[in-house]
């Protein structure tokens, strides 16, 4: 299926002799807006004449009488910009002019009236189309305002393609026989009919983008350990059917033949899924080219998501997504679409290449350019077409393509404005035949970027590449959505109808070639908004091109495979009237490009302390992929040409991604134990907890700082489970018993600081060097006594420390002879007889000492 071309511009246009105004004039005179042109190619077969239809509206506040239509015409185009350029031409370029045809007597305000006007494609009265070619069409309407002369009340402006005439008796005569020898022209048939160029048909490729502006919030966690957050819903609504990428995806089925309808067609006995056509060059030569940052968005939208209310906070405030059933969908439908058809990646989020240059980074540069591949084929398991890059901006700088060089990357499709064939002599020469280049190791697919404008023209929102200058930017904002997919269409065939005549010679053929050369490398814009009705035109403009000989399909896969033989040398160069910054698509500034590269350190070794295993909930790769893939969108080629816009949006990214690092940071900690620490001996261990409230495990280390009174342990490198805590005991020796102040750090393995260093005040139960020479000294007095003693003995001397001793009596010694058995009992007993006596007994002096016979009251008395 082919591209949507941007047409038209809302400028009046009048033809002598009636006046014309301006087009502030006629804007406030009448709408204009038409609803069919017919045929949409000329052809031999589509007959004689070129109808269209559609509806004036007045806005003048007055009535307008006399009103009526007619077409005008100018000659064919030449060069490619003039597909824009003569939308907003002069109303005097449009020199062939047909007869008018009445719509209304009176058109009173606020009133619409629809038109018909049908003309010959020949003669003066008609259009009097003599050549194939593409023609700049102006549908005027005329009318007289009250108080007013008359005058054109509104216009509108497209393009018309003609392949080839139907007969015409006034070209009859022109006839030569080619048998005669006499020369004649080459294509007019005996009836006066033109057949279609067919000498040198066109190459014909078509790239389908498919891509939307980076919407994920940045600062959000991976592995689905955090909530998908978008920066708006604008995407969610964009999946709707109604939507432009809705929309875009129906338009694709149409092509890919896997549209659902109440009554589809029979593919086959038993079976009812629509049937792509077995042999369609139109789809065969087309590619649908994938970001991989939108379907790895959406395929997270189908799980649910919300909406921030801040970007650039990771933290903020949120609201639920509504397009989660939409996303579903339309990824489902694309992954059917995809499995019919060619498919190729753009790089990531469109990166730009000179802010990857310039960050200096190769893995976010592989992320970029060459991984996109493997996101793809994952997403929609399909195999995609690899080799080619093609850079959002539509352009190559040396740095650019220095970068694609480096990641092995030898071919690129860029906008043919945006290089510079050189001859034999290096010096600027005509366009080679293929369209294709070498600059340096680099292979270069140019493609034309009016052809570009026009079809980013059609669709719901019309869209103009960056690299497009004001001048070749018509007013679209007046014209109707026929006449914008009529221009698209038109554009489209522009490059195929743009041949040579077939008596030219190759040389002459050189010297008037564009940098494209016959080369029809279709690429609409990224984010072009094809609707299905624009789509059916531009496959059926390109199917009646292919099936006339004008033009060939050439798959991209073909284009890949041939690239590397392009001979042709050429200097990549900025697009005239473009600025530089704005051609390399407002590449990072130097400042942000520092900032980037200290954020991917940070993320490095971030996950490098991070654990991952068969129990983790993710790994930690992919924990973090989502912080890389937002530094990836920070450097995303603008999507807007308003460039404090873009960097407010790259400033909200990386801000956002410092804030998650630091968040992460945070949340490893060692639990302060309320600044004061008692040991309980000079080798006791210090205990501290570590938190961990990532969803990860984490290595981290001590950094510990402490006076040379407390000597500390190392305890080397120790995992923190995920969203758990664990203790540690830390060995130490304190060699005084006053307060010590230490200072302790968290760090990961890879040396990234957690937290906030605590400060503890450690006091321990130890004396010192006073209390160990203390111990020595009573050691040796002790020693000293002991050698004494036992010095006397063995001389069988007394001992002086002896003398002041009582000698022992008879009991002691017959103690002393008893065992230790005996000696307890004899204890025993004697404590048995004193706890038996009663006061007063042993005074009375009647008994003896163990008598503890009964006694009566009396005696007792």
């Amino acid at each position: 299926m082919l591209s949507a071309v941007a047409v038209l511009l809302a400028l009046t246009v009048g033809a002598v002799p009636v006046a014309h105004a301006d087009s502030a004039s006629t804007s406030s005179y009448a709408t204009l807006g038409l609803t069919e042109v017919t045929p949409t190619t000329v052809t031999s077969s589509t007959g004689d004449r070129v109808t269209v239809r559609g509806r004036v509206v007045n806005t003048a506040g007055k009535p307008i009488s006399d009103v009526s239509v007619r077409l005008q015409r100018g000659h064919a185009l030449t060069e490619s910009f003039q597909l824009r350029s003569s939308l907003t031409s002069p109303s005097a370029d449009y020199s062939v002019s047909s007869t008018s045809r009445h719509v209304t007597g009176t058109l009173g305000t606020g009133e619409s009236a629809d038109f018909t006007i049908s003309v010959p494609v020949n003669g003066p009265t008609g259009l009097d189309l003599t050549e194939a070619g593409v023609y700049p069409l102006m549908v005027d309407v005329i009318g007289t305002p009250r108080d007013a002369g008359t005058v054109s009340i509104a216009d509108s402006r497209t393009l018309l393609p003609v392949l080839s005439l139907p007969a015409s008796r006034t070209r009859a005569q022109n006839y030569v026989d080619p048998a005669t020898g006499a020369p004649g022209a080459p294509l007019l048939g005996r009836d006066g009919s033109i057949a279609p160029n067919t000498s040198r048909p066109a190459p014909f490729t078509m790239i389908w983008p498919l891509a939307a502006a980076p919407q994920e919030a940045a600062g959000i966690l991976g592995g689905g350990t955090a909530e998908l957050r978008l920066t708006s819903d604008a995407l969610g609504h964009s999946l709707q059917p109604d939507g432009r990428l809705g929309m875009s995806l129906q338009a694709l089925e149409q092509l890919a033949g896997t549209a659902s309808s109440d009554t589809p067609p029979t593919v086959g006995p038993g079976t009812t899924e629509p049937a792509a056509s077995p042999d369609d060059p139109v789809r065969d030569s087309t590619c649908l080219a994938v970001d991989p940052d939108l379907l790895l968005t959406v395929t997270r939208m189908a799980d649910g998501y919300v909406v921030t209310d801040d970007p650039a906070d990771p933290e903020a405030r949120t609201h639920d997504g509504q397009g989660a059933s939409a996303a579903k969908s339309w990824l489902r439908g694309l992954t059917q679409v995809a499995s019919r058809m060619c498919v190729t990646a753009l790089p990531f989020a469109q990166a730009g290449l000179d802010s990857l240059r310039t960050v200096n980074d190769a893995g976010l540069a592989r992320r970029a350019v060459l991984n996109p591949y493997d996101t793809v084929d994952a997403i929609l398991g399909v195999k995609t077409v690899r080799g080619l890059t093609i850079p959002a901006t539509g352009t190559l700088t040396d740095a650019g393509r220095d970068l694609l060089s480096e990641l092995g990357v030898t071919s690129a499709a860029i906008a043919a404005t945006s290089l510079t064939p050189l001859g034999a002599d290096r010096a600027p020469t005509s366009g080679s035949a293929s369209g294709r280049y070498r600059s340096q190791a680099t292979h270069l697919q140019s493609y034309d970027i009016a052809i570009s404008a026009a079809i980013g023209g059609a669709g719901l929102t019309p869209v103009v590449p960056a690299i497009v200058p004001n001048w070749q930017q018509p007013n679209l904002s007046g014209e109707s959505a026929v006449s914008r997919r009529q221009a698209a269409a038109a554009a489209l065939a522009f490059p195929m109808l743009d041949a040579p005549a077939p008596t030219a010679s190759a040389e002459a053929d050189s010297t008037r070639l564009p940098t494209t050369g016959r080369s029809a490398f279709i690429m609409p814009p990224t984010y072009w908004s094809p609707t299905v009705q624009d789509a059916q035109a531009l496959h059926d403009t390109a199917e009646l091109m292919l099936s006339s000989g004008t033009a060939r399909p050439v798959p991209l896969a073909t284009v890949v495979d041939e690239l590397p033989a392009a001979a042709t040398p050429a200097e990549l160069d900025v697009p005239g009237d473009i600025s530089p910054d704005a051609a390399a698509g407002y590449p990072i500034t130097q400042s942000d490009a520092e900032t980037v590269r200290q954020r991917l350190d940070r993320i490095d070794h971030m996950q490098a302390a991070l654990v991952g295993n068969a129990e983790t909930v993710t790994t930690p790769a992919e924990y973090l992929a989502p912080l890389r893939d937002d530094l990836l969108r920070a450097v995303s080629s603008a999507s807007t040409t308003d460039n404090a816009v873009a960097r407010g949006q790259r400033t909200d990214r990386l801000t956002a991604v410092g804030i998650t690092l630091g968040n992460m940071q945070q949340a490893v900690s060692l639990l302060d134990p309320s600044g004061r620490y008692t040991l309980a001996s000079e080798r006791s261990p210090l205990l501290l907890v570590v938190r961990n409230d990532l969803a990860l495990p984490i290595r981290v280390r001590l950094d510990i700082d402490a006076p040379s009174a407390l000597e500390v342990g190392d305890v080397g490198t120790v995992e923190i489970p995920a969203a758990g805590t664990r203790q540690l005991q830390i060995p130490t020796h304190a060699s005084s018993s006053e307060p010590a102040t230490v200072h302790i750090s968290l760090v990961t393995s890879s040396d990234v600081p957690l937290s906030t260093p605590i400060e503890l005040s450690i006091y321990a139960n130890a004396y010192g060097k006073p209390l160990f020479w203390i111990t020595v000294g009573a050691a040796v007095i002790l020693i000293l006594l002991t050698a004494r003693r036992l010095w006397h003995r063995f001389r069988g001397e007394p001992d002086p420390a002896d003398e002041d001793r009582p000698e022992p009596d008879e009991e002691d010694l017959e103690q002393a002879t008893l065992s230790y058995q005996d000696r307890l009992e004899a204890e025993r007993a004697a404590e048995g007889q004193l706890d038996g006596e009663l006061p007063g007994e042993r005074a009375a002096g009647d008994s003896g000492p163990w008598d503890s016979g009964p006694r009566d009251s009396g005696e007792r008395e």
